[in-house]
Parts: structure tokens; sequence; C-alpha cells
């Protein structure tokens, strides 16, 4: 009979002082047991190790991935072009026209050009009035029909934002949900393009849609999505 892999035993081992009293400062702000930390912690250094999730049935861990292959070096520059030589025209180029002489006498300088148009010549048109119309006073600014509701254990919560978080962290979310397994920012409610997305923070535990971890989807009339424990109903009006 194969042992439970996700049974909890009472196991015992030595740690620095200072960094157990991290792990009690963490739990404190996290709302979470030391014991949660500690396994969060072994089982990320685990994965990071490519052993992934523990095995059952007796099996030893998977093999380690294979590094990936050195990048080749980049190319080096080419010479820039030499810059031209100082004085004189260029080789088969015709020299410049010399300069005039100076009027003698001290006779006052020419009259400027007449305007043309309304302006003078040489000096820049003026810049037509910008169209563009100034934002909405008040009202959201998404189209009707696209106020989005979140319905989670029996409470409305309207989306505001283009960014709406839900997570864990009292200041750090829109949408705060007390549970140890969910993330400090673990989702977020996204509106681009005309449409809202919901879309995974690099949570521990992800989100989940029709049994199925996803990564950022589409947000359609009536879908429920589930963080770790807890059922989120999406609903427009």
């Amino acid at each position: 009979m194969s042992q439970d892999p996700n049974k909890k035993v009472s196991k015992s081992f030595q740690c620095r002082e200072a960094l157990w009293q991290k792990f009690e400062q963490m739990s404190k702000e996290l709302e979470c047991s030391v014991d949660y930390l500690i396994n969060d912690a072994m089982k990320q250094y685990a994965r990071q190790r490519g052993y992934g999730a523990a095995t059952t049935g007796g099996g030893g861990p998977s093999l380690p991935p294979q590094p990936p292959a050195p990048l080749p070096p980049p190319p080096l520059p080419s010479a820039a072009p030499p810059p031209p030589p100082p004085g004189g025209p260029r080789m088969g180029g015709a020299p410049p026209p010399p300069a005039p002489p100076p009027k003698r006498g001290g006779g006052p300088p020419p009259p400027p050009p007449p305007p043309v148009g309304g302006r003078r010549i040489g000096t820049p048109p003026p810049l037509a009035p910008s169209r563009t119309a100034p934002p909405p006073k008040g009202g959201s600014a998404h189209p009707a029909g696209m106020n989005l509701t979140i319905h989670y254990q029996g409470e409305a919560f309207q989306v505001t934002k283009d960014r709406f978080i839900i997570g864990r962290g009292k200041q750090t979310s829109d949408l705060t949900i007390k549970d140890p397994n969910v993330s400090r920012q673990h989702a977020m409610i996204e509106f681009s393009s005309g449409q809202y997305y919901i879309v995974d923070m690099g949570s521990t535990n992800g989100v989940e849609f029709n049994g199925q971890r996803v990564q950022r989807k589409v947000i359609n009339e009536g879908d429920t999505f589930r963080v770790c424990d807890h059922e989120l109903v999406f609903t427009y009006d």
C-alpha cells in the first residue's frame, strides 16, 4: 500500500535563530502559519532544482533539466566610415561659390521681404488647435453593458478600475480573500481593447476555470473561476 504523499507528519530540524525569527515575522504579516511558509519554501526550492511535485508509489525524483545551450556571441560592430577631411571641397565635387565682397559705403541693410498671406516668409505657420475630445466628467469610461460585477460569498463587488486586484493582502488588493493559500496579489481583472480579462499574477496555486488552470482568459457573462477553494462568479450589466 503506497504512502499518501499529501499526509503531513511532524519533523524536526536545526535552524538558525535569526532565520526562524524572520519566518515568524513573515507569518504574522502574511496571516499564515510558520509550517505553511516552510512547506511552501521547500516546495519552491524543489521546483527550482527541477524535481517538480512529490512523486507517489515509491518512485524517485525526476531528473533535473538540462542547462540551455549558450547563446552565440554578438557580432562585432562594423567600423564607422572615416570622417571627411577638414576644409576644402570633396573629391569629384564642385568647389563652393566664393563669398560676395562686402559693400562699401555703409548703406542701410535691405528691407525685409513683404509678408505673404498674413505672415513673413521663412516663419513657420501657426499650429492648428488640437481636436482631441476632453475626457468625460464622471461615470465609467467603459461602454454601456460593460460594467462587470464579481459575486463572492453572497456579496457583489463592482469592478471600477482597469486593473482590479484579487488577493490576500488587505492594502494591496481590491477584493480581499482571507486564506493563507491565496497569494498576496493572486489575480487581476484587466480591461483591455474593449474586453475584460482575468490574469494570473504568478500565484502559487493559480486560477482555475472548468477544472483547468488558466493564465489569461476573456471573462464572459456568468463565468465562474476558482481561486483555491473560493468561487468567483462574474456578471455584466
